[in-house]
């Protein structure tokens, strides 16, 4: 549609700002994000209401005058479906599962709606189902605008209009199902949505959380989880309907490695230590694994000490993020400790003869072990 953009400012994020009279896409509100689209052929990434018009956040400038406002349909369609299904399972909720909601959020991958009590996975089945029956129906969904003295004379399903609101109420109706209050964009029928699909529910403020996939979102979720079944499938060498059976064999065999891991650890830092200050080469001592932990560099450290009171300890250990401990007399290691921290750029801290921490990486391990001296 064409508009008038009635000025532009700069913004501090290097975008514009542009206030627009009116526009076709739809500012962000109702838990529903802003419509993305073009000023002028200049791409907008978020609608705002604000005195005066509606406030357009674009890329670059756009002169005051008369202008193009068009609208990106498949954020707008996905929107659509999202705010639609919402309307449907909040209606299904509340009159068959007696359950009201009280928080509604579209986001970027899932929607979620808050409902003010306890849904069991049985419950939680059942609301899915009949969502699906009333996509089957294919139930008309449509729109009037009334006036304040004909909204307050109807039975309206309402999360309370917004503070200070005068004029005309916009109603959004599912047909013989639920009336609500609504300025969002909605399908015209139930079967657009094609799919409603509950993800997810968890525990939420004394009630329950429940996130939800419609429409396209819905058939792209199943998409990937078909791909990731076929891809676990090959990595497991078994079937879709043995997965859990070998996640589990997997899972028990890494903890017999990690305690196996441990045992020889505990075994072999005894030798590390002893064998790191053998003999009499003075300065600093240093020792490396990839397979270390913060206990392992311990023991290699205590064994260390024990063998040779007075020696003076830089251990690393990892691959990528490193772990760092630098150990001996305690007045060596006050300054030693975060000398060596601040040369690797990690954080670390300790008291007496012991300090640890970590590093991004081992890159500058030649000069932090030449500023301990």
């Amino acid at each position: 549609g064409d508009f008038t953009v009635r000025s532009c400012a700069p913004r501090a994020d290097g975008r514009y700002d542009l206030l627009v009279d009116d526009s076709v896409l739809y500012p962000e509100g109702g838990g529903q994000p802003a419509d993305h689209g073009t000023v002028a052929g200049v791409a907008v990434v978020d609608v705002q209401k604000v005195e005066g018009g509606l406030l357009h956040v674009a890329l670059g400038p756009v002169p005051p005058g008369p202008a193009r406002v068009q609208l990106d349909p498949v954020r707008r369609w996905d929107h659509t479906q999202q705010h639609s299904a919402q309307h449907l399972l909040t209606a299904l909720a509340l009159q068959r599962l007696g359950l009201r909601t009280v928080g509604f959020h579209l986001g970027p991958q899932v929607s979620t709606i808050d409902l003010d009590g306890p849904l069991s996975e049985a419950d939680r089945d059942r609301l899915e189902a009949w969502a699906e029956e009333e996509v089957l129906a294919d139930r008309p969904v449509t729109f009037r605008v009334v006036t304040a003295q004909e909204y307050a004379a109807l039975d309206v399903r309402s999360r309370g209009l917004p503070e200070g609101h005068q004029g005309p109420v916009r109603l959004v109706e599912i047909q013989g199902l639920d009336v609500n209050t609504c300025g969002g964009t909605h399908v015209t029928h139930l079967g657009a949505l094609g799919l409603v699909h509950i993800a997810r529910t968890e525990r939420y403020k004394g009630g329950t959380r429940l996130s939800f996939l419609a429409g396209g979102r819905a058939r792209r979720a199943l998409a990937a989880a078909r791909d990731r079944e076929r891809a676990l499938s090959d990595l497991l060498t078994c079937g879709v309907d043995q997965h859990l059976a070998a996640v589990a064999r997997l899972h028990e065999g890494l903890k017999d490695r990690q305690r196996q891991l441990k045992q020889a650890q505990a075994e072999l830092a005894p030798l590390l230590g002893a064998s790191l200050v053998a003999g009499e080469a003075p300065g600093v001592r240093h020792l490396h694994r990839d397979d270390a932990d913060a206990g392992f560099l311990q023991a290699i450290a205590d064994a260390a000490l024990q063998a040779r009171a007075d020696a003076r300890l830089a251990l690393t250990g990892g691959t990528g993020e490193a772990l760092f401990l630098v150990a001996g007399p305690a007045t060596w290691v006050a300054a030693a400790g975060p000398t060596f921290a601040a040369a690797l750029g990690g954080r670390g801290g300790g008291r007496g003869e012991r300090f640890q921490g970590k590093a991004p990486s081992l890159a500058a391990l030649g000069a932090a072990l030449a500023a301990l001296g």
